[in-house]
């Protein structure tokens, strides 16, 4: 467990759910949704000897999340830090719309600097572009974990 109370870059925190512990990783840092982050749902019994091996596996899905405040508010703990895998090192896309009206709807993408829009039916691709930019409460976050939330199943 890591002693300090600021997040950085390449941190594992620890999430409790009712299925027991699984990890996070703080992918990248934006100026205005703070921090981006990957969230693994795989289930440990005892904490893990080499967090690597945790975030080399596809995350169930990626977030902006207030991590730095649920680190000071005890309900996440710094475990490690290590590296961001190569598979998660760029910054995502993100997607969202105002109004799913199913071909017809207008998406939304951001990735970290730019902005642009379509409407037409979503590519394969773009259905595992994570939601957002949102800022999910801590509550929420878990709920998303417990209910196997997955971005290109759950937000079409």
């Amino acid at each position: 467990m890591l002693n300090r109370k600021t997040v950085q870059i390449g941190d594992i925190f620890q999430i409790l759910t009712s299925e027991g512990v699984c990890y996070g990783q703080v992918t990248h840092t934006h100026p205005k949704w703070k921090f981006v982050v990957a969230i693994f749902r795989e289930f440990f019994s005892k904490t893990p000897e080499d967090f690597r091996s945790v975030v080399a596996n596809e995350p169930q899905f990626i977030t902006t999340f207030l991590i730095q405040d649920g680190v000071r508010q005890g309900f996440f703990s710094l475990m490690a830090n290590v590296d961001v895998p190569g598979h998660l090192s760029q910054f995502p896309t993100f997607r969202s719309t105002n109004n799913l009206k199913g071909d017809d709807t207008m998406w939304f993408f951001w990735c970290g600097d730019k902005q642009w829009k379509v409407q037409r039916p979503l590519t394969d691709d773009e259905k595992r572009y994570p939601r957002g930019p949102s800022l999910p409460s801590a509550p929420l976050l878990i709920e998303m974990i417990e209910k196997n939330y997955r971005v290109e199943r759950d937000y079409i």
